[in-house]
């Protein structure tokens, strides 16, 4: 008795005869039955980080990478993930995970299911961890100089002007700014909104 491939699983039964090559009808019948079980389905917990402020894809991952069937990897043609969505997280239905943009820093769980298509009930659950990062930012210095005192200037400066957040100019809007050491002249003032000096 011989199972093909891809048989989903159950029990299967074939009823033979086998008859007397001498006595032609001294026969006798029986059922043979096999029992077909699903492969070993093993989803792995992932881990991963991604920049909180763009969101996206997390870099690097697909939860399918280190999932296994019948204990090799697994052929994402043969199983479905259901998405979730969980926070800031989702997983998608092609196993990448990706993160909502505007995240804070921190770490992220979500849970997905893998099943097998060919015994839809052969599944099994793994979290994903992502570590949300902050983007960079870079506050530089900045100099003015041949500032008349007698007239002063309106805008000596604008101090945001060569800073960046996630590599890019700052937008005063996603920033706070705030005064570390005041100017030794209190006629020398920073506009927080706007990050203009005069």
């Amino acid at each position: 008795v011989s199972v093909a491939p891809n048989t989903p699983a159950g029990v299967y039964t074939i009823t033979y005869q086998i008859c007397e090559n001498l006595n032609p009808t001294n026969c006798d019948t029986a059922i043979a039955s096999v029992t077909v079980v699903a492969a070993p389905l093993v989803a792995v917990d992932d881990t991963g980080s991604a920049n909180g402020l763009t969101g996206g894809v997390v870099p690097s991952l697909n939860v399918l990478t280190n999932d296994t069937l019948n204990g090799v990897a697994v052929v994402p043609a043969d199983v479905t993930i259901t998405p979730v969505t969980t926070g800031p997280l989702t997983v998608n239905a092609d196993g990448t995970v990706t993160v909502a943009p505007n995240t804070p820093a921190g770490p992220y769980t979500v849970s997905y299911t893998v099943c097998e298509i060919l015994n839809p009930a052969n599944c099994d659950t793994a979290d994903v961890v992502v570590t949300v990062y902050a983007a960079s930012i870079v506050a530089a210095d900045d100099s003015a100089t041949g500032i008349s005192g007698l007239t002063g200037a309106p805008s000596a400066i604008s101090a945001f002007g060569n800073d960046t957040l996630n590599g890019v100019a700052v937008v005063p809007a996603d920033i706070t700014a705030t005064i570390v050491t005041p100017s030794a002249n209190p006629n020398v003032t920073m506009n927080l909104a706007t990050g203009v000096v005069s």
